[in-house]
């Protein structure tokens, strides 16, 4: 009898014994799920997020999950599916809206691309190294970056998946034919997924991956020819879907579009892209300590970057460097590739401190991703409790009313104007309205404008902001001549008064401007103003 209690007390001894070494290995795993459901927090503990392109994307979720066929919002909007590589939250979200509220599968949305931008990176680190380390907690800051932090919903989400699939690939084990055939299927369809949630996403897995290849072949001393070839074969063979996707069902208007450089302009904004605590703010202090902590390792020789990735790093930050601001239809294409950057740096980095250094860096790491939460976490309330209050206000607008957003430039000051310009999109979720800034762009969102409604609605991105009050007395007489912005930027706001209902005015707390003639207030806010559009004359003419 004694014997089996020593037997089993010998068995327990070395189960804990088991259990302490499996957490002195693992416990940078377990840092990372840690960073992961941190950075997820803020999303929950507000109820709208302030990110200027929120509330566009939550009424096209609400148009998707149903509200098209409600007849007041029919008569605005339709659903048009078409295959365009910008579909990830509009496939996603509104089939979880069958079995969620609208807000918690939007929400579900944006925690799975924070989770997989964070644990992606570690998967990163596990496939190189086979062990996840602490530099892989100091990749989680970049997950909330510029694109983040205005709604780049897609296009965010797109990236963090191809984090996971860059991960795999790296880990898939090589056969004589480079790849077993299942798994250049899986590899197919993944690429494939990746491309239709959002197409620079693709292009920028492709450079990952194509580097990595690349760097494997000039590890060896004698450049293999047919290996190579195998190789380049293997990526191409995976990209022909995409490709075939991009070429032959590519919208007609993902061809042209503006192209803009301004790479003197937007030096600065690239830089403060990669780590954001809120909007429009960005983390220099953290990104110069990151930097800074990153080189210094790197030259006493305390941090080595894998062989296999330095390549493709260079690459990213000449990429960062040179992209053009403008591509595609698209603004903002100069803010997506400097938190990939950051993200693959710290990936790629093995720490080569002393245990008792190496916690101390993790617990720093950890700490700042406490603080870079709660400072999300604030501000957001903040903004949310303005949201809810408009949310409140518009109960009183008629349904079906046209609603347009108009900005007090003078009275806002320096303050940030860009997280209120979506704001109007609440009332198509709350009130049937119609608005002209929801994306409904042709080519490329699934959301149409229905022809009536056509011509007194933004068409492209350089339509997608607000006008400013002092521009109203222009818009409504269609004088052009002493503001380019009127026929270039406004041009489906000319003489507005005819075909618009209310206006919501955004002023903060600063001395408000004048407010033209044909604006009648209906409700004064603590931050906004409501105001019935009152027809001119000429309107009858129209």
């Amino acid at each position: 009898m004694q014997s089996s209690i020593d037997t089993g007390n010998e068995l327990t001894a070395a189960h804990l014994g088991w259990r302490r070494r499996s957490v002195a290995r693992d416990w940078p795993a377990y840092a990372l799920l840690a960073a992961a459901a941190l950075l997820i927090s803020p999303l929950w503990l507000a109820d709208s997020p302030a990110m200027p392109d929120y509330p566009a994307h939550l009424a096209s979720f609400y148009l998707l999950a149903g509200g098209a066929k409600d007849p007041l919002l029919a008569q605005f909007y339709t659903v048009h599916w078409v295959l365009v590589p910008n579909l990830a939250a509009e496939i996603l979200v509104p089939l979880m809206a069958h079995i969620l509220s609208l807000a918690i599968a939007t929400k579900t949305f944006l925690s799975l691309t924070i989770a997989m931008w964070v644990l992606g990176a570690g998967a990163v680190q596990k496939a190189l190294y086979g062990r996840i380390g602490p530099a892989s907690l100091a990749a989680g800051f970049f997950a909330y970056n510029a694109n983040f932090m205005w709604g780049f919903l897609n296009y965010c989400f797109a990236t963090s998946l191809g984090f996971v699939v860059f991960a795999a690939w790296i880990a898939s084990p090589r056969s004589s034919w480079f790849l077993a055939p299942w798994r250049l299927v899986g590899f197919c369809v993944a690429i494939t997924i990746v491309y239709f949630c959002h197409v620079f996403a693709a292009a920028t897995l492709l450079v990952m991956m194509s580097c990595y290849e690349i760097a494997a072949l000039l590890e060896q001393r004698k450049f293999p020819w047919p290996d190579a070839f195998r190789r380049v074969a293997t990526i191409v063979a995976l990209y022909l879907p995409s490709a075939f996707a991009f070429l032959v069902l590519k919208p007609k208007s993902a061809g042209g579009g503006l192209v803009e450089f301004n790479l003197l302009d937007t030096f600065l904004d690239r830089i403060s892209a990669a780590v954001q605590y809120t909007f429009d703010r960005p983390a220099y202090f953290l990104l110069l300590a990151l930097g800074g902590f990153l080189a210094i390792g790197l030259w006493r020789g305390r941090i080595t970057l894998h062989p296999r990735m330095r390549l493709l790093l260079a690459v990213l930050l000449v990429a960062t460097l040179l992209v053009p601001e403008w591509a595609m239809g698209g603004w903002g294409v100069d803010l997506r590739l400097p938190a990939v950057l950051g993200t693959l740096a710290f990936a790629a980095a093995d720490m080569r401190y002393t245990t008792r250094t190496t916690a101390f860096i993790a617990c720093a790491f950890l700490g700042l991703l406490v603080y870079q939460a709660a400072t999300l976490a604030g501000n957001w309330r903040y903004y949310d409790r303005q949201f809810a209050e408009f949310r409140a206000a518009i109960g009183g607008l008629e349904p079906g009313s046209r609603l347009v957003t108009v900005l007090d430039g003078d009275s806002m000051g320096l303050a940030a104007d860009q997280p209120y310009w979506h704001m109007a999109e609440y009332a198509i979720v709350d009130r049937d309205s119609f608005t002209p800034l929801l994306f409904a762009t042709k080519g490329q969102h699934v959301i149409q404008i229905k022809p009536a409604f056509r011509s007194i609605a933004a068409t492209s991105a350089q339509q997608g902001s607000p006008p400013d009050i002092s521009e109203l007395d222009d818009l409504s007489t269609s004088d052009t001549a002493d503001d380019p912005d009127i026929a270039n930027i406004f041009p489906y706001l000319i003489r507005f008064q005819c075909h618009f209902d209310d206006a919501v005015v955004i002023h903060l707390g600063g001395r408000r401007s004048a407010i033209p003639d044909m604006l009648a207030l209906r409700h004064a806010g603590s931050f906004f103003s409501l105001y019935r559009i009152q027809r001119t004359d000429d309107c009858s003419k129209s």
